[in-house]
């Protein structure tokens, strides 16, 4: 028994580019309701965080930390868009750190192609990100300021730099295991193939969700994303 009662599940989650956590304000809520513990986590902030494996080590410290604190019996990690490549990235060396189960829920996470890359915008220019951001429900008068959307745009092209690397480091991987994914239909920049994708990669169950609702879970119903949360954990218990 520790401070936190007896814990079933500990759920970590890593963002969409550019999102920070507030992508997940519905995920702290779903943890709640079912007595888990919820962590949020970042994404490396650079390529050298990755080639060095600082990013890797920290990470993988933080989240043992917390479950030397909370003991639970499993962990659950959700990853939104390229938070899901980090999420993968990270599994196999935490489940065999930790001893314990672990569930992968990749939400909007684009699959690999067979040369490892992936839809980006590490390419694209502010008028391109600003027409991909008015298609997801983006504010127009934020998108219609220039200075607005130029820093937008640098920082969502400074993430999507780091999620190419991370889709090729996830297409070396010589065995993904059980995988859910939520894919919603208004995301027309992933899109819901990208993510069936996923079903040639793992080399167990996997488990594909297609529900309404924009790249950021907009018009996503409360009710499907914590039923999917809820059918991971169950998934993992019986490991």
């Amino acid at each position: 028994m520790t401070e936190f009662g007896e814990v079933e599940s500990l759920i970590v989650s890593f963002p969409a580019a550019g999102a920070g956590s507030t992508t997940f304000q519905w995920l702290e809520s779903c943890a709640a309701r079912r007595g888990a513990v919820y962590v949020s986590m970042p994404n490396a902030d650079s390529v050298d965080a990755l080639v060095s494996r600082y990013w890797y080590e920290r990470t993988l410290d933080e989240i043992q930390q917390v479950v030397d604190r909370t003991r639970p019996e499993h962990v659950v990690l959700v990853g939104h868009s390229m938070g899901g490549l980090s999420a993968l990235c990270l599994s196999g060396d935490l489940g065999s750190r930790l001893a314990r189960p672990i569930g992968t829920l990749l939400i909007n996470t684009p699959c690999p192609d067979a040369e490892g890359r992936i839809p980006t915008m590490s390419e694209c220019s502010d008028s391109e990100i600003g027409e991909i951001l008015a298609d997801d429900g983006f504010p127009e008068d934020l998108i219609s300021d220039k200075e607005m959307l130029s820093e937008v745009s640098a920082s969502l092209r400074s993430d999507a730099i780091v999620a190419d690397f991370l889709a090729m480091s996830v297409s070396a991987i010589s065995a993904i295991g059980d995988l859910h994914v939520l894919a919603t239909r208004d995301d027309r920049f992933i899109g819901t193939s990208r993510c069936a994708m996923w079903r040639d990669w793992t080399s167990h169950e996997f488990h594909l969700i297609v529900e309404h609702g924009g790249h950021m879970l907009n018009g996503t119903p409360f009710a499907t994303l914590e039923r999917t949360v809820g059918s991971v954990i169950a998934s993992v218990r019986g490991v």
